[in-house]
């Protein structure tokens, strides 16, 4: 298999808001005040963000618990320092190679997406998408016309009471 074809399944493998931040990240080369912007974040925010995002994606939806050692990972993830190793090498390498291959990759996800459009599942999710929807608009209006044609008690006349009458002057 070759490293594009292993990249191309770890992003259709992870999670897609995380695979959909990283391809903005190292596909599309999105700088990161634009983002922020985007995600309405400021950029120490954007960075955990994006940092975690990659991790997800190597991970493969894992959770992980942030710890301590996040600020310093993400500094070596935006190659502010060096590490031999750890979670941030790991998530600037993944991003190195991202880039690396970053023509192929956009051009295998838009075969993909023109292969899924022209699959016959597509096109079996979609009526019974329409289906379902038919189905639950029927139903609401059975359920309303049931209620509106049920017959109703008859009106109870409430008990009069006799007030005392009070002599006038």
């Amino acid at each position: 298999m070759s490293e594009v074809d292993a990249l191309f399944r770890l992003l259709t493998a992870a999670p897609p808001r995380s695979a959909e931040l990283v391809k903005r990240v190292a596909l599309a080369q999105t700088p990161f005040p634009e983002l922020a912007t985007l995600y309405r974040l400021d950029l120490p925010q954007l960075e955990r963000l994006v940092f975690r995002a990659f991790l997800d994606v190597l991970s493969g939806g894992t959770a992980r618990v942030p710890d301590e050692r996040e600020p310093a990972e993400i500094e070596v993830m935006l190659d502010r320092r060096t590490a031999p190793a750890g979670e941030g090498a790991e998530v600037r390498n993944l991003w190195d190679r991202l880039s690396d291959h970053r023509l192929t990759l956009e051009a295998r996800q838009i075969q993909a997406a023109a292969a899924f459009e022209a699959s016959p599942d597509r096109a079996r999710d979609e009526w019974l998408r329409r289906i379902a929807i038919v189905l639950v608009l029927a139903l609401t209006a059975f359920f309303y016309l049931q209620e509106k044609n049920k017959p109703r008690p008859p009106p109870q006349r409430r008990p009069t009471s006799t007030a005392p009458s009070v002599p006038g002057p």
